[in-house]
């Protein structure tokens, strides 16, 4: 499969002007740009979205931690997130655990080797303590009362950071 720099080659540009050109970038002449569509349709290249994400530092994915989908209360949530999601163009990853530690960790591994970018924890059987492990991964979102916990101020701090990144 061609790569960018493959495509780039074919087409006498630069691999910037590959990339610009698969971005839609409005600063590429038609000329350069017809040469690398052209390149793009001999080989039937096709973007690697895992090289996409590894570029961009960022997967666009969520997951969403559930004991059970078919539950009114974690239906609702489940809901309320995806349109969330929508709206800011991300996609949901549902981890639905019933209540299984090992599913949860599942979860927590995949934040952990950015597969997904954040996580929303609607229901936990993990301690506490595994979850702060995790906060140097990413955004993890607990959807259950904190006041009065030592981790509930590391939790908001974190997702402010986040969110302002």
């Amino acid at each position: 499969m061609a790569n960018i720099r493959d495509l780039a080659k074919m087409a006498g540009v630069s691999v910037t002007t590959v990339s610009r050109v698969l971005n839609h970038h409005p600063y590429v002449s038609e000329e350069k740009k017809k040469a690398v569509l052209e390149a793009i349709k001999a080989t039937n290249y096709h973007k690697n979205i895992n090289a996409v994400h590894l570029s961009k530092g960022k997967t666009k994915l969520i997951g969403v931690v559930l004991p059970f989908s078919d539950h009114p209360y974690f239906a609702l949530l489940l809901k309320g997130i995806a349109k969330q999601a929508l709206e800011n163009n991300y996609k949901l990853v549902l981890f639905q655990t019933d209540y299984m530690e090992s599913r949860e960790m599942e979860a927590l591994q995949m934040l952990e080797q950015k597969q997904i970018d954040a996580l929303i924890i609607c229901s936990r059987s993990c301690g506490l303590s595994i979850i702060k492990e995790h906060l140097q991964f990413g955004p993890i979102i607990l959807c259950e009362n904190m006041k009065g916990h030592q981790y509930h101020l590391l939790l908001l701090t974190t997702i402010k950071f986040s969110l302002m990144h």
